[in-house]
C-alpha cells in the first residue's frame, strides 16, 4: 500500500471489525499486528466481525482521517478449529471441552 498507493502510518486511519470473540484479540491475531503497523485505530464494532457504527459512525470515522489522507478498513468474522479439524469448535483456555 505504501508504494503503490503512498498510504503511510501518518495519513492513514485504520478502522477494523472483527468478531470481538476473545480469540480474536490475542497477540498474534491480524488485528493486533495492523493496529502494530497503521497505529491509530477506529474500532468499527459489530457481531460476527460486520462493520456497523451506523450513519453517525461513519461521519465519526471519515471525520479523524488526516487532512488529504486515507482508510483501510479490515473486517471479517472467524471460524475455530479444534486440535482435531472440527470447523466451528475451539478448545479455550480453562474449558475442558471444545465450544463454538
Amino acid at each position: 500500500l505504501e508504494e503503490e498507493f503512498g498510504f503511510t502510518p501518518d495519513n492513514t486511519l485504520l478502522g477494523t471489525s472483527f468478531c470481538p470473540d476473545e480469540i480474536n484479540n490475542q497477540e498474534r491475531d491480524i488485528g493486533t499486528k495492523m493496529r502494530r503497523y497503521w497505529g491509530k485505530v477506529f474500532p468499527m464494532g459489530g457481531i460476527s466481525g460486520t462493520p456497523y457504527v451506523g450513519e453517525t459512525g461513519f461521519v465519526a470515522f471519515s471525520s479523524h482521517v488526516p487532512d488529504d489522507g486515507n482508510i483501510i478498513v479490515v473486517f471479517g468474522p472467524h471460524v475455530g478449529i479444534s486440535e482435531e479439524g472440527e470447523v466451528g469448535q475451539y478448545l479455550r483456555e480453562g474449558q475442558s471441552g471444545n465450544s463454538t
